[in-house]
């Protein structure tokens, strides 16, 4: 008995100096600025100058999730994103906003200028490097 006590001790000390690691390092978790209100956003697009991602997803969606887990919570997606005024529209509840951009499926992200413009649409599930590389092009569309 002894012996499977001493066996937790030194797991739970395991798990607190990888946590200790992680906090030591900064290696929190990417995370992107989402906003859900669209209207909201647009107008601080504006005013900040940058460009949308709209991000349209449905709760019930594998690939929506699976986006969230690998693409948007990588490294490199998350720091681009800061570029971006993004906006997380669940698209059950946001009908009218898909039938305004087309969206037909889920996951779908839509780049808009500031002024609401269409610059580019994605649909379905992206890599982060390769989400990566439609960002900068989306970006490189707005300096032109």
């Amino acid at each position: 008995m002894f012996g499977m006590l001493g066996v937790f001790i030194f797991l739970m000390g395991c798990g607190q100096a990888a946590e200790s690691n992680r906090a030591v390092s900064g290696a929190a978790p990417a995370k992107i600025a989402w906003m859900h209100d669209f209207e909201l956003a647009k107008s601080q697009a504006a005013a900040a100058n940058k460009p949308l991602m709209l991000d349209f997803y449905a709760d019930w969606c594998g690939w929506c999730k699976r986006m969230d887990k690998d693409t948007f919570a990588h490294a490199d997606v998350a720091g681009r994103s800061e570029k971006f005024i993004c906006v997380k529209i669940n698209g059950d509840n946001q009908r009218q906003l898909m039938q305004q951009f087309g969206v037909q499926g889920f996951p779908t992200t839509v780049f808009l200028r500031p002024d609401g413009t269409r610059i580019e649409t994605v649909p379905g599930y992206v890599p982060a490097q390769q989400f990566v590389r439609v960002m900068d092009e989306v970006l490189s569309k707005m300096q032109q």
